[in-house]
């Protein structure tokens, strides 16, 4: 797999507004976090934007630069299995297709951890503000649930295009 060079597609076009969708909802967190910090005067705000701002960063490179990735050093991607079913019965350009919808998957989790940094800054904020027990812990666990069911739905989407 590594020995062969993909056919380079860009990333679907819900994957770029899985992106813009993220980096809005960080930039959201980092004026939530502005905003408490100037009521109450704790640069621990800053720290939720910031974490997540660096996993998100890391996420971007990851899929700007998958192909790369994957020809040089294959062992660090974990692909579903999908990708190597098509490997022989669909030919290279459906291959490279389903590699690059694949990353759509990344984008989704950009999104997910953008809204998940906006929901933590204003659960911190309003705690620290209000010196009570954080609203938001059913918010959390729905965030993350909603995540895995849309992980699974998407490769569920790739299995039926390609796998047939």
């Amino acid at each position: 797999m590594a020995s062969k060079r993909l056919k380079k597609y860009g990333l679907e076009g819900a994957a770029k507004m899985l992106i813009i969708v993220g980096f809005l909802l960080l930039l959201i967190s980092w004026i939530a976090g502005t905003y408490y910090f100037g009521l109450v005067g704790k640069p621990a705000l800053f720290i939720v934007p910031l974490a997540f701002t660096c996993v998100l960063a890391v996420l971007l490179l990851v899929i700007k630069y998958r192909y790369a990735l994957f020809e040089k050093y294959p062992y660090l991607m974990n692909l579903p299995s999908l990708f190597y079913r098509i490997k022989e019965r669909k030919g290279k350009d459906n291959q490279s297709i389903a590699f690059s919808m694949i990353f759509t998957v990344h984008a989704l989790v950009i999104a997910f951890l953008g809204l998940l940094s906006l929901v933590l800054t204003i659960s911190v904020g309003s705690s620290i503000k209000g010196s009570s027990a954080s609203p938001f812990l059913y918010t959390y666990f729905a965030i993350i649930a909603i995540l895995i069911l849309s992980v699974l739905l998407q490769y569920r989407r790739i299995y039926i295009r390609f796998a047939k």
